[in-house]
């Protein structure tokens, strides 16, 4: 059996496992999912997953056929308003747990964590999400803020957390999603600047993890107690108690002050209580030169016996897939074509395109590329990959028989290593269908 098909059917043994006890992500479970009709529980995952950047009624017809008897508008709306958020999230953990697990030296699972932002329909009475009329837009527009869990070397996604877009806090997005992490290996956690602060290292302490994270000066300089100029290479151990109060008598270890730091009591830190009101921490600080005259701090639990100063200038490149993969599911995989005005339904298709990536990059990984004598190594296209394996998916018969592997690497491009382009910041409006509810 080729590996798509057995791929196909880990994901469908994944929504087998929701349908055998649909109550459990029923909003009402007494009466919904209860009766047979045509966009039923397992369809009605199947259409969230496969979904484009269509109307609705033309989705409607490219999944179940375009005939006279193709279930309704109104069919759909009253079905995907049934089911929980929560029902996605399961199936994206259920099928994660019957792929193939990827390992950095054969121990670690690399997570990058980050954010992105995503145009919704414009809703000015929105405080949530509507940001006024600036320079990017005449009119104002309304967002929301993905955070993201994902496997670097698996290249899925493992969590997302979506918040309004006024009310972003990537710090406890990071933190809940620690917290609810579940794994059999060591994790390493790799991440931005945005997610720097004592709170989420003491998350991933507690939880007896490891984390890799970018900081600003500044802040690494108030954590150091001493200044970065002229610093180009760093390696050092600093051990922090953490207090929220600054009073030098009423601390624990006063033999200790210069290690103290003051945590504000409006900055949420989770692990100070009335019972334990200091917090120690031991933290290891890098400093790397990442091209000529440009220097990044990360800040980090790794141990010095296995990890020197030169394996983390490979582990802050591998952070950069996950921004890929957000290219990825903005525009081959529609996440900016969202099929609803409702923040709910906004936030199930951001979980169904989540599923749909890992299904899709599942099944890419797995290609074998055919070697040529060429100046470049070449690797999957995954704009292609991800059409292919959504039409795959769509097909619910046993006749139509589709040569995934086949198309898929016949699709391919050049793997140019070091190439490095200037950021553009765009502004785009999202793409808005006033019907839609």
């Amino acid at each position: 059996m080729k590996y798509s098909n057995a791929v196909k059917s880990m994901l469908f043994a994944s929504i087998n496992e929701l349908a055998s006890d649909p109550e459990k992500y029923a909003v009402r479970p007494d009466k919904d999912f209860t009766r047979y009709r045509k966009i039923g529980f397992k369809n009605l995952l199947l259409m969230l997953l496969t979904m484009e950047a269509d109307c609705i009624k033309e989705e409607l017809y490219r999944y179940f056929g375009r005939s006279t008897d193709t279930p309704s508008k109104a069919a759909f709306y009253k079905q995907r308003k049934k089911i929980k958020n929560e029902a996605l999230r399961y199936l994206l953990i259920a099928f994660n747990k019957k792929c193939k697990k990827h390992l950095f030296r054969e121990k670690y699972s690399v997570v990058a964590c980050d954010g992105t932002a995503v145009d919704i329909f414009r809703n000015p009475d929105d405080p949530d999400t509507f940001f006024e009329p600036n320079g990017k837009s005449t009119k104002g527009f309304n967002q929301i803020h993905i955070n993201a869990f994902f496997s670097v070397f698996d290249k899925k996604f493992t969590d997302l957390i979506v918040q309004p877009g006024r009310k972003r806090n990537e710090y406890s997005a990071f933190c809940q999603m620690v917290a609810r992490a579940e794994t059999d290996v060591p994790v390493i956690y790799l991440a931005d600047r945005g997610y720097a602060s004592y709170n989420d290292f003491a998350h991933v302490i507690e939880k007896e993890q490891f984390f890799a994270i970018r900081c600003t000066d500044a802040k690494t300089e108030k954590l150091l107690g001493f200044s970065l100029e002229g610093v180009k290479e760093l390696d050092y151990h600093v051990d922090r108690i953490l207090s929220r109060s600054q009073s030098k008598k009423t601390r624990l270890h006063p033999e200790l002050n210069e290690q103290y730091r003051y945590v504000c009591k409006n900055v949420p830190f989770d692990f100070i209580t009335d019972d334990n009101p200091e917090y120690k921490l031991s933290l290891r600080i890098i400093r790397i030169e990442i091209s000529e005259g440009c220097y990044e701090n990360i800040i980090t639990n790794l141990p010095c016996l296995e990890f020197d100063i030169e394996d983390f200038k490979d582990l802050y490149h591998l952070r950069w897939s996950e921004e890929t993969s957000f290219r990825d599911l903005k525009y081959p995989l529609c996440l900016k074509a969202f099929h609803s005005k409702k923040y709910e339904y906004i936030v199930q298709e951001i979980w169904a395109r989540a599923i749909l990536y890992n299904f899709c990059s599942e099944i890419a990984m797995n290609v074998e590329i055919p070697e040529k004598n060429t100046r470049h190594t070449y690797q999957v296209n995954y704009s292609a990959a991800v059409k292919t394996c959504r039409t795959f998916l769509r097909i619910n018969d046993a006749e139509t028989v589709l040569d995934v592997e086949g198309l898929i690497a016949q699709n391919i491009e050049p793997i140019r290593p070091g190439r490095t382009f200037s950021r553009q910041a765009r502004f785009k409006l999202p793409i808005s269908f006033c019907y839609r509810n």
